[in-house]
């Protein structure tokens, strides 16, 4: 009789277990502030560095005998809060800064002998960062979503971030604790500790974002009308949508009809036809039962928004081809029985319109004194429109989704004038070693990551040497810049009539690209002195000249002798 035999799976039994080890503050720190009995021994320490070379200063801290000066890396503070419990407050590095989390994973045997990770046993060491709440609840961020999650649990598919090793030089005298804990002085390296770098770069990435920005946009809005003050009920001027209209119909068509501009016909009747192209677009996009009824004349609701903006539109005339036509007429026309929409978007159609447009001058009606006027007129195409997208929620347009935050732009005060809270954050490093189950240690200080662009941010120093003035033959030109024939044209129509308001040139006709080769020294100079130009000009609006440089003369011999001088 054959006996099968059926093949087991042989788990791997781990060197280690959970209940061996644990993760305690960096070992040079236990003789400092941090002694054995602190509460703090438990906590993973964030060091701040001040140079770009922070791996290595920290690195020969370690093993050149300081290991102790570990204790004075701590990172500021946040402004208004306690400095002995406040939340460590980190800046990016465009200001100098740089932040290593470390700490010390140790076995829980007599002396707290360290326990490296080995990958051979399918060990594995980093950490995560978390999110707290004002409750105290720590959230975990998977899949680009902060959820929920118990501090000493770690959460599937949690976002890791990587943990290195480095050595630590005894400095341990006999007899001393730092030589009961292991660090006996004659030992190049007794201890090791672990450390990662911190990524406050991805302050906008990790930053908690608004749900649904389109949702609390549309709890704002107001009634239409002239009692309704901006900004708060918000005006239906502020709807994305009116928004895009205002800035793609409305304002182009209102500089065609200046008649202070010397525009010439063929850039009349070119930037009369993308004004109707936008118009139609915005009304498939936004308004798709009016541009329906203009294309395929279906019915509208008698008395309904959509049919009054309708009639606005079907009320005006305008220049087709030196008549008078509907504008109706000429928005369908753009898109039967040839589809010229996609021009809008920057795509090719078969051919250009066959038609030429004027929305500068028409006849007989003239254009009502109401038409092209702002929201609170009533008839305007503004006004048409915005009444037509009451109670239509906003959209959040593809590219922006994910980018709004909770906490907006700048740090706006709270009600009682106090800065608002930022989001805080701690990191818990981690040891994995399947099937057991993962060592978290004890989260870090609270800390709230900094802006780029934050007032309380330290300036980091750049020396920018320009170049002189009286080498300007010596310049190489290095850098060439190409021209495809369509911005060479434009190029060639700017001249000096624009500032006596004559308008544009005709421009070259010969398809002919162009390549130029510049200095970049006279590219650095040109920078710099329009730059100072656009401070004096607008200086007068934000009186920021004292607030900008510094300046001190630097005695340095003149650098020619020979020669003339500028």
């Amino acid at each position: 009789m054959t006996q099968t035999v059926i093949p087991t799976r042989v788990l791997p039994i781990p060197k280690h277990t959970s209940a061996d080890l644990q993760w305690l503050a960096p070992s040079p720190l236990w003789q400092g502030s941090v002694g054995p009995a602190a509460s703090g021994i438990a906590q993973p320490w964030i060091a701040e560095f001040r140079t770009d070379d922070f791996v290595g200063e920290f690195t020969r801290l370690l093993v050149g005998g300081h290991a102790d000066d570990l204790d004075q890396t701590s990172p500021a503070v946040a402004a208004g809060t306690s400095s002995a419990t406040g939340p460590f407050r980190l800046y990016q590095p465009l200001s100098m800064r740089y932040y290593l989390v470390t700490a010390t994973l140790a076995c829980r045997r007599p002396g707290i002998p360290d326990h490296l990770a080995s990958a051979q046993e399918g060990e594995r060491v980093f950490f995560v960062l978390r999110q707290r709440t004002t409750d105290g609840t720590e959230l975990a961020l998977v899949d680009g979503q902060w959820q929920p999650v118990a501090g000493d649990v770690l959460a599937e598919g949690e976002e890791e971030h990587p943990l290195h090793s480095a050595p630590v030089t005894g400095f341990g005298a006999p007899g001393t604790t730092a030589a009961r804990l292991g660090l006996p002085a004659d030992r190049q390296a007794a201890r090791r500790v672990y450390y990662g770098y911190i990524p406050v770069t991805r302050r906008e990435s990790v930053a908690p974002r608004m749900s649904d920005p389109a949702k609390t946009l549309e709890s704002l809005f107001g009634p239409l009308g002239p009692n309704n003050p901006l900004p708060t009920p918000l005006s239906m001027i502020e709807h994305p949508a009116v928004d895009a209209l205002v800035d793609r119909v409305v304002v182009p068509w209102t500089l065609l009809r200046n008649t202070q501009l010397a525009l010439s016909p063929r850039n009349i009747q070119y930037g009369s036809l993308f004004v109707l192209l936008d118009l139609m677009a915005w009304l498939k996009q936004e308004q798709l039962a009016v541009y329906q009824r203009i294309v395929l004349n279906t019915g509208l609701p008698s008395g309904s928004v959509a049919q009054k903006l309708f009639d606005g539109l079907n009320g005006i005339e305008i220049r087709v081809d030196g008549a008078d036509q509907k504008l109706t007429t000429a928005l369908s026309g753009l898109v039967t029985p040839t589809d010229y929409l996609p021009l809008t978007t920057g795509d090719d159609t078969p051919g250009s319109p066959p038609h030429t447009y004027d929305l500068r001058t028409n006849t007989s009606p003239a254009l009502p004194a109401t038409w092209l006027l702002g929201h609170q007129v009533a008839g305007s195409l503004t006004n048409l429109a915005a009444d037509a997208m009451t109670g239509i929620p906003p959209r959040l347009p593809p590219e922006l989704e994910g980018m709004i935050g909770l906490q907006g732009p700048g740090r706006t005060p709270n009600a009682d004038g106090a800065p608002a809270a930022e989001a805080r954050y701690v990191i818990r490093m981690v040891w994995t070693s399947p099937p057991c189950r993962p060592v978290l240690s004890e989260p870090t200080r609270a800390f709230e990551l900094a802006r780029a662009m934050d007032a309380d941010a330290p300036a980091r120093p750049i020396l920018i040497q320009m170049p002189d003035i009286n080498n300007l033959r010596q310049f190489n030109r290095g850098v060439a810049i190409e021209m495809p024939p369509s911005l060479r044209k434009v190029l060639t129509q700017v001249t000096p009539k624009i500032l006596k308001e004559e308008g544009l040139d005709q421009g070259l006709e010969v398809q002919l690209g162009k390549i130029c080769s510049l200095s970049l020294q006279i590219i650095m100079l040109v920078a710099f002195i329009v730059m100072f130009i656009f401070l004096i000009l607008l200086n007068i609006v934000f009186w920021w000249l004292p607030f900008l440089k510094i300046c001190f003369p630097v005695p340095m011999p003149a650098s020619t002798t020979k020669g003339p001088k500028p």
